[in-house]
């Protein structure tokens, strides 16, 4: 097939104009700087938060913790062998929580003449902790009113004493509802 030279060649349709970019090595750099002091702001102030809501301080000595750890364990064995039966309860009063404990010796009688303390603790916030003492109500009765508590889980820890003696401790994991 013979080619005509005379005739002009087709083109293909021409693209529109590009614009020129402004993408430049500076604005890629500037980029990647801001996006991490955007994450590294954002990680700090997340640190902040969780520092300020838990510092992560269970006790203030670990030594003097495990110095105590015998004395307990030999409490916890005499506590044991009184052979006491115990029943204690929270539950809401309005915004308020109501703490009994019943106590009763291994005969079914009321034990009765203990100083009694109850402490409310929040298991992350310490300064939530509420910590009051509890009245005889009734031979082996007792029971006291701690105000203004959200409901949530606690932990009721609950110990009595008898002159300088500690005679009973209690700890239990309790959900106060709303």
């Amino acid at each position: 097939m013979p080619i005509d030279l005379t005739a002009p060649a087709e083109r293909p349709p021409s693209r529109p104009a590009r614009r020129p970019s402004h993408l430049s090595g500076r604005m890629v750099l500037a980029c990647m700087v801001g996006f991490f002091l955007v994450i590294a702001g954002v990680n700090a102030a997340m640190m902040t938060i969780a520092i300020r809501t838990m510092p992560g301080v269970d006790v203030k000595s670990a030594y003097e913790t495990s110095q105590r750890f015998n004395g307990e364990i030999a409490r916890m064995q005499a506590q044991a062998d009184r052979g006491w039966q115990a029943g204690a309860e929270l539950r809401r009063i309005g915004a308020d929580a109501a703490v009994t404990l019943s106590l009763r010796d291994r005969t079914g009688a009321p034990v009765t003449g203990l100083a009694v303390r109850a402490r409310l603790e929040h298991p992350a916030a310490r300064r939530e902790d509420h910590e009051a003492t509890l009245g005889e109500t009734a031979a082996g009765d007792y029971a006291t009113t701690i105000p203004s508590v959200h409901g949530g889980g606690w932990t009721l820890a609950i110990t009595a004493t008898r002159g300088e003696e500690q005679v009973f401790v209690s700890r239990s994991r309790v959900i106060l509802k709303d």
